[in-house]
Formats: C-alpha cells, structure tokens, sequence
C-alpha cells in the first residue's frame, strides 16, 4: 500500500473522527446526530476510508453498526492520534502561557500519596494546569500509558521491568506492613511479632489474583506459611484502610502509606519485620515518547516530594 498516494492523502482526522463516533454510538444515525452532521455525511466518510483500505471497517446490520477486525485495529491507533494531537495543542498552550499546562497522571490506589503529594507541590506556583489522574491496577496503568491515555505512572514494580518500550525512574524503595487501627491489640505490642501469630486474626485483603494477592501469598511462604485467611476480600485500597482503621481487621498495605498521618490517623503498623518484601516505586513512562512541558514538571517535582513524604 503506497502511503502518500493511498493514505496519506486521502484518510482524513474528521473521517477518523467519524468512525469512532460511529462505533462508540453503535449507529450511523446517532453518530450524526452527535456529530450535528447528515447520516449520509458519516456513511460516505466511513465508505470513503473502506475504499481507500480496500476492507470493510464496520459491519452493518439491522440493529446498527459494528467494527470489524480491520476496523478495531484502525480505531485502536486512532485514538493515539487523537491523545498525541491533544498533547500537541497542550503542549502549544503550554509554550506559550507556561503557567498552563495539561498533565495525565496514572497511579496505583497506594501511590496515590505519592501523585497527589506532587500535586500539591505544583499547584501553588502553576495555578491554572489541570492534572487528569487515573487510579487503577500497574496492568491497566501499562496498557494507558501505551495508549497514550497518560503521560507518567507511578507503581510499584514487582520484577524488573522488561518492556522495552517502557522507562523506569525509581523514586525509592518501600516495604509492605501488616497494618491495623490504633486501637487494636497488635498496635500496642512494643515487641517485634512473626507473622504466624497474626495467622487467625481476621483479615480484610486484596483478591487472591490481584498484585497484592500474590504478594501476600509470597510473604506467606517465605515464611513457611500457608496466606490468611480473609475475612474481607475487596480490591479497594479505601475500603481496607476503614476496615482495619474501624475493625479488628489486619491488612497488608504498603508502609508509604503511613507516611501521611493526615490521610490515614487512625492507622499503625504492627511490628512485623517485612524487609524481604522490599521493591522499587518507579516513575514510568514511554521511551518512544516526549513529555509536554507540563509532565516534565511533575517527573522534576517527584522526587523532592518522595522526599517530605518520607520525613
């Protein structure tokens, strides 16, 4: 396929435009209306790229419309188009006003100390830049970040990151800990405790299959243990920080987040020696990829705030 002649030429932003609008609505005709253009408009834009490709990019039946297999893969790098191009005009605003700026922030629930504590740091002295940020699992922070969705992500990495696409900046190293409410029995004891214990307290823990999951089994059998029992089972960080802070339950939390009393007052850690579950909290992002101006100031701005929240 001769790119200058078949697509470069021919294959529109509005008629990309288009097409997601078609395949978001599920129909030609609600994508119209959405758009404030004429249905013909959009079936003669979307038949257009179909002849230029020479596949078929949306199915049509009598209930709408579709993407084929050709047309996923169209509307998959599409929507990269559409994020760069949005950090282009950002990055334009950016250069000149550098007191706006635009920033996409990815973190797990417990680095969400982290992103916020960098965000407090530059909002006093960038006033008008608006920070979008995104909580969820290091798996759907990897698959943003490529998508172009965010810019930066804060995680705890696990093994070394092998991605070739991905950079690692570590920020610093934490451990996990067995966290509790202040009133509970274990947060008085002055003595350091084993973990086998606090095997039949009632725990409020991550999914079995989710990252700390599979942390706390391995915690558990490097200390020839089977995992505890869960009491609670829940995939919100919020949910298990309010179990152990009102409950009699125990958790398994990285020791950052007791680094923000503010945040968490009603929280201790219970004297567990947890140096083997050590590992790297990194600051990712592509390779492949130029930060605007506005995300280059928050990866500057990570480590002094890594810094006072550790203090």
């Amino acid at each position: 396929m001769d790119w200058s002649d078949r697509v470069g030429r021919r294959i529109k932003l509005r008629d990309l435009h288009i097409l997601q609008a078609a395949a978001e609505a599920g129909s030609m005709a609600r994508a119209a209306a959405e758009l404030a253009i004429s249905q013909p408009a959009v079936s003669y834009a979307i038949a257009e790229m179909e002849r230029v490709l020479g596949v078929p990019l949306l199915d049509r039946t009598s209930q709408g419309v579709v993407p084929t297999s050709y047309g996923r893969a169209l509307l998959q790098r599409s929507v990269i188009v559409f994020n760069e191009l949005r950090q282009g005009v950002n990055e334009i605003e950016h250069l000149a006003d550098p007191a706006v700026g635009e920033v996409r922030i990815g973190t797990t629930p417990p680095m969400s100390a982290i992103a916020t504590a960098v965000i407090n740091r530059l909002i006093p002295r960038y006033t008008r830049m608006a920070f979008h940020l995104v909580v969820e699992p290091v798996t759907v922070l990897l698959r943003e970040l490529r998508q172009r969705n965010i810019e930066v992500a804060i995680c705890r990495i696990e093994d070394e990151l092998t991605e070739e696409d991905v950079k690692a900046q570590i920020l610093f190293h934490d451990e996990l800990a067995i966290i509790c409410g202040k009133h509970n029995p274990w947060a008085r004891r002055r003595l350091s405790v084993k973990l086998s214990e606090l095997m039949h307290e009632p725990w409020a823990l991550y999914p079995p299959g989710s990252f700390f999951g599979r942390v706390t089994r391995s915690v558990s059998a490097a200390n020839g243990l089977q995992a505890p029992r869960a009491t609670v089972t829940t995939s919100s960080a919020y949910a298990l920080c309010m179990l152990a802070a009102t409950g009699p339950f125990l958790t398994i939390h990285p020791r950052t987040l007791l680094r923000s009393p503010r945040m968490h007052p009603s929280l201790t850690a219970v004297i567990v020696d947890m140096r083997g579950t050590r590992n790297p909290i990194s600051l990712l992002t592509l390779r492949n990829r130029s930060l605007s101006p506005a995300a280059k100031l928050f990866t500057e701005m990570a480590s002094n705030a890594v810094r006072a929240v550790k203090r």
